[in-house]
């Protein structure tokens, strides 16, 4: 049986996590949440109109690419990636789960997520899956991969955490 890497170990890094998150790095992005039900799609799965719940923060870990410039029959335009890391313990208190399509605002850019990936596991054992029961490892994070994107999120719903009006919209986590 491991010395390390048990629950007790997983919740002091994940306060440690938090500490970082929302004390020292403190960046945060706005997410947007696609949904599905109302954006409708051609036979391809694509869709000109989509429709957003209204955006809430959740604090990040921010990995930007350098800009690409490209010149195509429209004009001059530029590409970028980014990856965005995001604690599994802020996901679950917010019940929230970033899904591929969902668009982030950061740094006045748009970007459209592409992969959303959780394989980062404290001791490297998945909790869920280890076959020596759940008391070992820990799922840290969530990685997001995106893209910049032309389109800013229109059609934006209000509903998660009440519109801005009201004094109750959802302002991070402190």
């Amino acid at each position: 049986m491991a010395l390390f890497g048990t629950q007790r170990d997983a919740k002091f890094l994940a306060s440690i996590n938090a500490e970082l998150l929302n004390a020292i790095i403190d960046t945060e992005i706005e997410f947007f949440k696609l949904v599905v039900e109302e954006s409708n799609s051609n036979i391809y799965g694509e869709s000109t109109s989509k429709t957003y719940f209204d955006s809430i923060l959740i604090p990040v870990l921010i990995t930007k690419e350098t800009k690409t410039g490209t010149m195509d029959d429209y004009g001059h335009s530029y590409t970028r990636t980014a990856q965005f890391g995001i604690s599994r313990d802020i996901l679950e208190k917010a019940s929230f789960y970033p899904e591929v399509g969902d668009i982030v605002k950061w740094d006045d850019e748009y970007y459209e997520l592409d992969n959303v990936d959780a394989n980062q596991y404290f001791a490297g054992k998945n909790p869920d899956t280890w076959p020596n029961g759940s008391d070992f490892g820990y799922s840290v994070s969530v990685l997001c991969d995106a893209h910049v994107t032309r389109q800013t999120p229109t059609n934006i719903r209000k509903m998660r955490f009440g519109s801005p009006d009201d004094g109750q919209t959802y302002k991070g986590f402190g």
